[in-house]
């Protein structure tokens, strides 16, 4: 009895289960048929979020406002197959032209399109992806289809902007202007990225798929706001002329890296950066190109242009240029350490005054000056050093200086018998580049010292908001006799007509020159390497009168040269040639017919509206009454006369005569991948214009002139 009523308890249970089951299957199958559409869009209100939206990213300019930096704009392309106002009628009559439409902007096919919106309407996705990236100039031809005009609510597509960022000239400042990657970005897209950012805006999304949302309506509930524009201090032309000379002599003597730097005497504006670095890219090649800003971050031990510093401590204690030191036969031990001149094998210099010793350079001269001065209290050395500024930063608005290790402490525990003596040609310290010119720079501009400045002004549109003046550090680094006493020395060091060490570099020049050559060993782990060397030169033109200052650094040699004088000096005198040949300043007329010629400004050919508000903002006369939006000019005396130039959507576009900006436009929106060599306007493209467009990526070659 007790087993055949257990039994019934076990039966019952079972049966009471299976009803609950039964029940939960028929509840699932009701809501699915019955109730479905009612918990969908239950659920649509829970999938719905406030997104947010980022804004238009600022530009960054040189300082004639071509593009360094430019967020090109692209659009996703997602389609709701179950919009709830669909016109099927137009979209059956419609999706042909589409999905061509949509096959020339992107890589893919037709019969792909088709499939993708054929599988959308089968499952009844409400946020497909049909296609990403297409330009806006296709973007522009898709919205005026009569089904896209529909809008997202009758049509169910839904056009989603982003934003790519490109450098149109390349490698030029390619690390100074630096890359805008959302977890680690570097230079001024760094440095400046709180005004380049904008304003986040605010947008009602709903989740599509996944991690994927699509709009639920195009407006805003809070509207993003546009990054601001910088406008740096960078020169395209000179930057152009340093990297290129820059380059030619890091191949040439088959160097790790290099960088030069030039800076505007007054201003401290830099003008060019340019930083290259060594890559093996194959086997027998070699490519250089910027990975590291070596002239902000780059410290090392800067070698003989560092005694420009340790003179000025001597002279401003009390030392007179005309003080002698006995340099011997070019080889004197200091606490027991060798330390030779570089003619120790002739004899080396002998007894010689302080001016003398900067002019060849002498190791020895500089540091038996440093020692006579300073040996009884080498605290008071390294004192005028802190107070010429050379062991701080230059404080750059710039993420990554690096920090410069100047000894400050006599009795600090790296302090040995030997670090007055080698402090004083430039070893047991590190400097960047940039603070070692800045200190020759302060001796070209009278003594007073700039902070170097990278940024002019930050703009919106045409509106300036913000400008940056020049920065004083100091206002007086020594006395007037120590500054002249300076520029003199410096001056004899690249007198052609002298001794100095780079007397043979600037012969001929029709500009003087005032500087300090360096050569540095180089340290690793175990000491100094063998036949390994950094060379320098630093300095600034015209000598009488400077106007600007440069530093050249090169590393790591392999050519068997290693000089200062031979391997740093030649890229400064190019780029001073550059600036001598193309700078007004250096070239004024004042008389003669030419110079009462006023003449009309030319211009290249390009987008007419920004064209014609020129001309008007500056009250030049040109034709009216065009239509077309890219136009060819011709300056004649009075007046410019603009003709229409036809752009085929189908065929590559005639970019020759343009600027650099207008051609990138054109041709990227067309959908090839642009090459370019030089700078101004567009001399000759490698694909003839009127070819026909492919649908693959294609590359085309510009040469500028």
């Amino acid at each position: 009895m007790k087993h055949a009523a257990h039994s019934g308890r076990i039966w019952l249970v079972f049966v009471g289960l299976a009803l609950v089951g039964f029940g939960v299957v028929g509840r699932i199958l009701y809501i699915q048929n019955i109730e479905g559409d009612k918990w969908v869009k239950r659920g649509e209100q829970f999938s719905t979020s406030v997104r947010t939206i980022e804004p238009a990213r600022g530009q960054i300019l040189a300082q004639d406002g071509s593009l360094l930096a430019t967020s090109v704009p692209v659009y996703d392309l997602r389609w709701d197959a179950k919009c709830e106002g669909m016109r099927w009628d137009l979209y059956d009559s419609s999706i042909d032209t589409l999905c061509q439409l949509i096959a020339s902007a992107t890589d893919k096919s037709v019969p792909y399109l088709r499939g993708r919106f054929n599988n959308a309407q089968n499952r009844g996705h409400r946020g497909a992806l049909i296609a990403r990236n297409i330009p806006f100039t296709d973007y522009q031809e898709l919205r005026n289809l009569p089904f896209v005009q529909l809008g997202r609510y009758k049509s169910g597509l839904v056009f989603e902007r982003r934003e790519n960022r490109r450098r149109p000239f390349g490698k030029l400042a390619a690390r100074t202007v630096g890359i805008d990657r959302e977890h680690e970005r570097v230079g001024l897209e760094r440095a400046w990225n709180d005004e380049l950012s904008g304003v986040e805006g605010q947008q009602l999304s709903r989740r599509v798929a996944g991690n994927q949302w699509m709009p639920v309506t195009d407006d805003y509930l809070v509207d993003p706001v546009e990054g601001m524009d910088v406008l740096t201090t960078l020169d395209l032309h000179l930057q152009d002329v340093a990297s290129h000379a820059l380059e030619r002599q890091l191949r040439k003597h088959e160097a790790a890296w290099g960088t030069v730097v030039v800076c505007e005497v007054a201003t401290g504006n830099i003008r060019a950066i340019a930083n290259l670095s060594r890559h093996e890219v194959g086997q027998d090649k070699v490519e250089y190109w910027e990975d590291f800003n070596h002239a902000i971050g780059t410290a090392v031990e800067p070698g003989s242009t560092f005694k420009l510093a340790s003179l000025i401590a001597c002279m401003e204690a009390g030392m007179l240029p005309s003080d002698t030191v006995d340099t011997g036969e070019g080889e004197i031990f200091f606490s027991g350490r060798r330390m030779r001149d570089s003619n120790h094998k002739d004899g080396g210099h002998g007894e010689i005054n302080l001016t003398k010793a900067f002019e060849v350079s002498s190791n020895i001269g500089s540091a038996l000056a440093v020692k006579q001065t300073f040996g009884d209290n080498p605290q008071a050395f390294v004192d005028g050093l802190t107070k010429l500024g050379v062991t701080e930063k230059t404080g750059i608005r710039y993420v990554g200086e690096a920090q410069p290790k100047v000894k400050t402490k006599v009795n600090a525990s790296d302090w040995t018998g030997v670090t007055l003596t080698q402090t004083a040609i430039g070893y047991e310290l590190t400097q960047t580049p940039l603070q070692t010119l800045v200190l020759y720079n302060a001796i070209a501009n009278n003594g007073k010292m700039m902070r170097p400045q990278l940024v002019r002004e930050l703009r919106v549109g045409s509106e300036t908001l913000k400008s940056y003046q020049p920065f004083v550090l100091q206002n007086r680094i020594c006395n007037a006799t120590t500054l002249a006493a300076c520029r003199s020395m410096m001056e004899a060091v690249c007198d052609p007509e002298g001794q100095g060490t780079a007397k043979h570099v600037f012969k001929g020049s029709p500009y003087t020159v005032a500087g300090k050559t360096g050569t540095a060993r180089i340290a690793t782990g175990n000491g100094y390497a063998v036949g390994r060397y950094r060379a320098s030169f630093a300095g600034y033109f015209p000598a009488e009168q400077p106007r600007y200052s440069c530093v050249v650094v090169i590393a790591d040699t392999k050519s068997g040269s290693y000089y200062g004088s031979t391997i740093a000096a030649p890229v400064f005198k190019d780029v001073a040639d550059l600036i001598y040949a193309t700078d007004p300043a250096f070239h004024t007329m004042t008389r003669g017919q030419l110079a009462e010629i006023p003449g009309m400004p030319a211009s290249n050919d390009g987008a007419r509206h920004a064209l014609t508000t020129i001309y008007e903002a500056i009250g030049m006369g040109h034709t009216q009454g065009i239509d077309a939006d890219w136009v060819t000019v011709k300056t004649g005396d009075t007046e410019a006369t603009l003709t229409e130039r036809s752009i085929l959507e189908s065929a590559i576009p005639d970019v020759r005569g343009m600027g650099l900006r207008d051609a990138l436009y054109l041709l990227e929106n067309a959908g090839l991948h642009v090459k370019y060599d030089g700078l101004g306007t567009v001399k000759s493209q490698s694909i003839a214009p009127g070819t026909p467009l492919r649908t693959e990526l294609t590359t085309i070659q510009l040469r500028l002139s």
